[in-house]
Protein backbone atom coordinates (compact mmCIF):
# COMPACT_ATOMS: atom_id res chain seq x y z
CA UNK A 1 0.00 0.00 0.00
CA UNK A 2 3.02 2.40 0.75
CA UNK A 3 4.38 1.86 -2.39
CA UNK A 4 1.06 2.66 -4.70
CA UNK A 5 0.68 6.16 -2.65
CA UNK A 6 4.40 6.79 -3.32
CA UNK A 7 3.70 5.93 -7.10
CA UNK A 8 0.64 8.16 -6.70
CA UNK A 9 2.10 11.41 -5.15
CA UNK A 10 5.09 10.81 -7.84
CA UNK A 11 2.66 10.93 -10.50
CA UNK A 12 0.94 13.85 -9.37
CA UNK A 13 4.08 16.02 -8.84
CA UNK A 14 5.36 14.35 -12.56
CA UNK A 15 1.89 16.17 -13.97
CA UNK A 16 2.42 19.36 -11.97
CA UNK A 17 5.60 19.82 -13.30
CA UNK A 18 4.10 18.79 -16.86
CA UNK A 19 1.82 21.35 -16.42
CA UNK A 20 3.82 24.53 -15.75
CA UNK A 21 6.35 23.21 -18.29
CA UNK A 22 3.00 23.64 -20.99
CA UNK A 23 1.93 26.80 -19.45
CA UNK A 24 1.78 29.66 -22.30
CA UNK A 25 4.46 32.27 -21.91
CA UNK A 26 4.30 35.97 -22.87
CA UNK A 27 5.63 39.39 -22.75
CA UNK A 28 3.80 42.92 -21.44
CA UNK A 29 4.13 45.18 -24.59
CA UNK A 30 2.81 47.94 -22.89
CA UNK A 31 2.35 49.19 -19.12
CA UNK A 32 -0.32 47.87 -17.88
CA UNK A 33 -2.80 47.56 -14.91
CA UNK A 34 -3.01 44.03 -12.98
CA UNK A 35 -6.90 43.46 -12.60
CA UNK A 36 -8.79 41.54 -10.08
CA UNK A 37 -11.35 40.61 -12.10
CA UNK A 38 -11.00 40.18 -16.02
CA UNK A 39 -13.14 44.12 -16.40
CA UNK A 40 -12.13 47.48 -17.54
CA UNK A 41 -13.69 48.79 -13.85
CA UNK A 42 -12.15 46.07 -12.24
CA UNK A 43 -10.07 46.62 -9.24
CA UNK A 44 -6.34 47.03 -10.02
CA UNK A 45 -4.00 45.08 -8.05
CA UNK A 46 -0.55 46.34 -9.25
CA UNK A 47 0.92 47.99 -12.23
CA UNK A 48 3.21 45.94 -14.61
CA UNK A 49 5.84 47.55 -16.26
CA UNK A 50 6.28 47.08 -20.37
CA UNK A 51 8.23 43.77 -21.37
CA UNK A 52 8.02 42.16 -18.62
CA UNK A 53 7.11 38.44 -19.16
CA UNK A 54 4.26 36.30 -18.06
CA UNK A 55 2.72 33.11 -18.01
CA UNK A 56 -0.81 32.90 -18.85
CA UNK A 57 -3.14 31.06 -16.89
CA UNK A 58 -5.93 31.40 -18.20
CA UNK A 59 -8.18 33.25 -21.10
CA UNK A 60 -11.35 34.87 -20.67
CA UNK A 61 -13.00 37.02 -23.30
CA UNK A 62 -10.55 39.76 -24.18
CA UNK A 63 -8.53 39.20 -20.92
CA UNK A 64 -5.43 36.69 -19.83
CA UNK A 65 -5.06 35.36 -16.22
CA UNK A 66 -1.32 35.84 -15.89
CA UNK A 67 1.35 35.00 -13.33
CA UNK A 68 3.89 38.47 -13.33
CA UNK A 69 7.09 37.58 -10.78
CA UNK A 70 4.40 35.40 -7.90
CA UNK A 71 1.42 37.97 -8.88
CA UNK A 72 -1.45 37.21 -10.30
CA UNK A 73 -4.25 38.57 -11.99
CA UNK A 74 -6.21 39.93 -15.23
CA UNK A 75 -4.12 42.02 -18.19
CA UNK A 76 -5.85 42.72 -21.64
CA UNK A 77 -5.21 40.49 -24.05
CA UNK A 78 -4.33 43.24 -26.67
CA UNK A 79 -1.43 44.34 -24.34
CA UNK A 80 0.30 40.59 -24.52
CA UNK A 81 2.38 39.09 -27.17
CA UNK A 82 2.46 35.74 -27.07
CA UNK A 83 6.27 34.04 -26.96
CA UNK A 84 6.54 32.36 -30.10
CA UNK A 85 7.58 29.05 -29.40
CA UNK A 86 5.08 28.46 -26.73
CA UNK A 87 2.07 29.70 -28.85
CA UNK A 88 -0.69 27.61 -29.59
CA UNK A 89 -1.66 26.04 -33.22
CA UNK A 90 -3.87 28.68 -35.02
CA UNK A 91 -7.91 28.62 -34.63
CA UNK A 92 -7.27 26.42 -31.13
CA UNK A 93 -9.72 26.65 -28.55
CA UNK A 94 -7.66 28.76 -26.60
CA UNK A 95 -7.23 31.15 -29.65
CA UNK A 96 -7.69 34.69 -28.67
CA UNK A 97 -8.74 34.91 -32.30
CA UNK A 98 -11.65 32.57 -31.29
CA UNK A 99 -14.12 35.37 -29.65
CA UNK A 100 -14.70 38.74 -31.63
CA UNK A 101 -17.34 40.16 -29.70
CA UNK A 102 -15.87 40.74 -25.94
CA UNK A 103 -16.97 41.30 -22.43
CA UNK A 104 -15.40 43.99 -21.58
CA UNK A 105 -16.49 45.91 -18.02
CA UNK A 106 -18.99 44.33 -15.48
CA UNK A 107 -22.16 46.46 -16.84
CA UNK A 108 -22.36 44.52 -20.08
CA UNK A 109 -20.21 46.52 -22.69
CA UNK A 110 -18.89 44.92 -25.71
CA UNK A 111 -15.74 45.43 -27.81
CA UNK A 112 -14.91 44.34 -31.31
CA UNK A 113 -11.05 43.02 -31.29
CA UNK A 114 -9.31 41.64 -34.44
CA UNK A 115 -7.52 39.30 -34.67
CA UNK A 116 -4.21 38.42 -32.86
CA UNK A 117 -1.19 36.24 -33.06
CA UNK A 118 0.66 37.02 -35.97
CA UNK A 119 4.04 38.68 -35.61
CA UNK A 120 6.19 40.45 -37.94
CA UNK A 121 7.57 36.85 -39.17
CA UNK A 122 4.34 35.34 -40.22
CA UNK A 123 3.58 38.50 -42.20
CA UNK A 124 6.86 38.27 -43.93
CA UNK A 125 6.49 34.43 -44.57
CA UNK A 126 2.98 34.93 -45.71
CA UNK A 127 2.50 34.80 -49.87
CA UNK A 128 -0.48 35.28 -52.23
CA UNK A 129 -2.82 32.56 -52.66
CA UNK A 130 -3.35 32.74 -56.77
CA UNK A 131 -6.22 29.94 -56.34
CA UNK A 132 -7.97 31.92 -53.57
CA UNK A 133 -7.37 35.22 -55.21
CA UNK A 134 -8.87 33.77 -59.01
CA UNK A 135 -11.84 32.20 -57.03
CA UNK A 136 -12.34 35.79 -55.15
CA UNK A 137 -12.48 37.97 -58.91
CA UNK A 138 -15.06 35.21 -59.69
CA UNK A 139 -17.47 37.16 -57.13
CA UNK A 140 -17.11 39.64 -58.99
CA UNK A 141 -19.67 41.78 -60.79
CA UNK A 142 -20.02 44.60 -63.10
CA UNK A 143 -21.16 48.15 -61.70
CA UNK A 144 -24.23 48.09 -63.55
CA UNK A 145 -25.46 45.08 -61.81
CA UNK A 146 -24.54 46.01 -58.49
CA UNK A 147 -26.08 49.49 -59.30
CA UNK A 148 -29.88 47.92 -60.60
CA UNK A 149 -29.73 45.32 -57.43
CA UNK A 150 -29.61 48.20 -55.46
CA UNK A 151 -31.89 50.27 -56.59
CA UNK A 152 -34.74 47.13 -56.57
CA UNK A 153 -33.75 46.85 -52.69
CA UNK A 154 -34.57 50.66 -51.84
CA UNK A 155 -30.94 51.06 -51.46
CA UNK A 156 -29.72 55.21 -52.35
CA UNK A 157 -26.32 56.05 -53.66
CA UNK A 158 -24.33 58.01 -51.09
CA UNK A 159 -21.15 60.10 -51.82
CA UNK A 160 -18.68 60.29 -49.30
CA UNK A 161 -16.00 63.12 -49.51
CA UNK A 162 -12.51 62.41 -48.83
CA UNK A 163 -11.12 63.69 -45.62
CA UNK A 164 -9.23 66.40 -45.72
CA UNK A 165 -5.61 66.12 -45.33
CA UNK A 166 -3.96 68.40 -42.19
CA UNK A 167 -1.05 70.31 -42.92
CA UNK A 168 0.71 68.73 -39.84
Amino acid sequence: MRTSGRLLSLAAALFTVSAAQAAEKGILIRASELKAQPFIDAATTERLAANQPLTILARQGGWMRVDSSGKAGWVRMLSVRLDAIARPAAGGASSPASASQLHTGSRGRTVTTGVKGMDEADIRASSIDLEQLAMLTTLAIEPAVASDHAAKQGIKENQVEYLKTSDR
